[in-house]
């Protein structure tokens, strides 16, 4: 498993509900996601520079409970390759440790040039697959 802790502060809240907006717990997720690709060596810099995105493309969430202000903690786990499609599972901790929201995230890589999906790279797939099984 990997995981990020983030301060949830004012910035985060939606002043209306006192809490965090379903659609900006999107982007704790998009930290996560970015931190882990980094960790294993592959940064989302260096895969624009050669040419390559990773898109999503499906997103299932499950929103449990509320994101208040706090320290709260993003995890990545449970990943799986299916074809060309990259599953990942992943959940946002609140400031109790709770799981407010759980997020089933797919994605593809594509050739930036071609605008069109792509294999993954095998040494990609190489450290991803070696992280998911540690």
């Amino acid at each position: 498993m990997f995981s990020i802790t983030v301060e949830i502060d004012d910035a985060w809240i939606e002043p209306v509900y006192d809490h965090v907006h379903h659609g900006r717990s999107l982007s704790l997720f998009e930290q996560a996601r970015c931190a882990l690709l980094e960790h294993i060596g592959f940064p989302n810099d260096k895969l624009l520079a050669e040419g390559k995105a990773l898109v999503i493309t499906k997103v299932t969430a499950s929103y449990k409970r509320e994101i208040k202000r706090g320290v709260a903690t993003v995890t990545c786990d449970r990943a799986e390759v299916r074809d060309r499609t990259l599953v990942i599972h992943q959940t946002l901790l609140n400031e109790r440790g709770k799981p407010a929201v759980e997020l089933v995230i797919e994605s593809v890589f594509m050739d930036v040039k071609s605008r069109r999906g792509m294999e993954p790279p095998p040494e990609f797939l190489k450290a991803f697959l070696a992280w998911a099984e540690s």
